[in-house]
């Protein structure tokens, strides 16, 4: 029997699809709480484990089984999953557990795991601690298309250098190195965001510092779901990824429909990503007339700098698309695809710009 205990249903999903056939019965538990419970009432031969559970420890539910002899589940495999796993925390913890994956997984190394403990096989030895990421494993991109903005580059330059400075952030933002040189469209699309948000914010009159730390830390990590599929990264709207439905596997119709939820609850609890970051991430993918995902919200539920964000989005992908782009008929385009007064007033700022 295998238990899941993640609070997320699109990783409960997942780990189903992936391993559920392994076990005569799949049962889940969304807190410590209810983990505690069915560890107390049931015998498992293998638990996923996710460590951030509704702001409480997952690790508490190791604990309990530490602190109880008498339970039936002391000696189950766990593989422990998270949003934010160090090499550091992969090397200590690797022996004691059967695996420490972070999310988004791969879906062949959780199924190996799986049979393999189930078989009696041992499992590999943990990998070997990778080099700290050096400074140039963060990379830092220009920022100076497709509008002209005074020092801005300097600017995103020592934001860079903050984080660099920051263990945690450092190695948050070094997930990026792991994509291909190739990918131009992912560095292309990460300094346009800067751009082009720090255009409209100056135009809005939110030209802080603060502001624009956002704008950067949302730029890189907005997809950071799909770090591993820049692939998927390319589908950029709702109806996009209806019409490849057919041609995506169910784990990838739902990574793509969820990323930024995962995204999202990926940075909980950081208290080095400024405010708001989570939420523009978790939303930049959303449109006001609520026919964008993950949760089809209309204008007035989406805040204003996600919506800065959103706009953003949506012209990169259009200059990416359109080579020989016009600002005006972007915004004859958006002005039928963007309502309220937050959207009415970016737009208005784009069309300033454009003068």
């Amino acid at each position: 029997m295998l238990l899941i205990i993640d609070d997320n249903v699109e990783i409960i999903d997942i780990v189903t699809e992936i391993i559920g056939d392994l076990f005569d019965k799949v049962l889940t538990a969304k807190t410590v709480e209810m983990a505690i419970s069915k560890l107390s009432e049931n015998q498992f031969a293998f638990v996923i484990l996710d460590i951030n559970l509704e702001g409480r420890n997952g690790a508490e539910v190791i604990k309990f089984l530490v602190d109880t002899p008498s339970n039936p589940n002391k000696s189950v495999p766990f593989v422990i999953v998270s949003g934010i796993i160090t090499p550091q925390f992969v090397q200590k913890h690797n022996q004691r557990f059967a695996g420490v994956l972070m999310k988004p997984f791969e879906h062949d190394e959780l199924r190996s795991i799986a049979e393999n403990v189930l078989h009696g096989k041992p499992l590999p030895l943990p990998p070997a601690l990778p080099a700290e990421p050096k400074l140039d494993d963060i990379p830092f991109l220009k920022c100076n298309l497709p509008f002209s903005i005074l020092q801005l580059e300097k600017r995103v330059s020592k934001v860079m250098d903050g984080i660099r400075k920051n263990p945690r952030l450092k190695e948050l933002f070094s997930k990026m190195k792991n994509v291909s040189p190739n990918e131009d469209y992912i560095f292309q699309h990460i300094g346009m965001l800067i751009n082009i948000s720090t255009g409209i914010c100056i135009e809005l009159e939110w030209n802080t510092d603060k502001t624009l730390e956002k704008f950067v830390f949302a730029s890189y990590l907005h997809d950071m779901g799909l770090s591993d599929r820049p692939d998927l990264a390319k589908i950029n709207s709702f109806e996009e990824l209806e019409s490849k439905k057919e041609v995506l596997s169910e784990v990838e119709y739902k990574l793509v429909l969820e990323h930024p939820n995962i995204a999202e609850r990926s940075l909980e609890g950081l208290r080095e990503v400024p405010p708001d970051v989570a939420l523009i991430i978790k939303q930049h993918h959303e449109l006001p007339k609520g026919t964008g995902y993950p949760s089809k919200l209309t204008f007035q539920k989406i805040s204003p700098l996600s919506s800065v964000f959103i706009v953003s989005h949506d012209l990169t992908e259009y200059i990416l698309a359109n080579p020989k782009w016009i600002m005006s008929n972007y915004i004859t385009i958006a002005r039928s695809k963007f309502r309220g007064s937050h959207f009415i007033k970016i737009l208005s700022a784009l069309d300033n710009l454009s003068k």
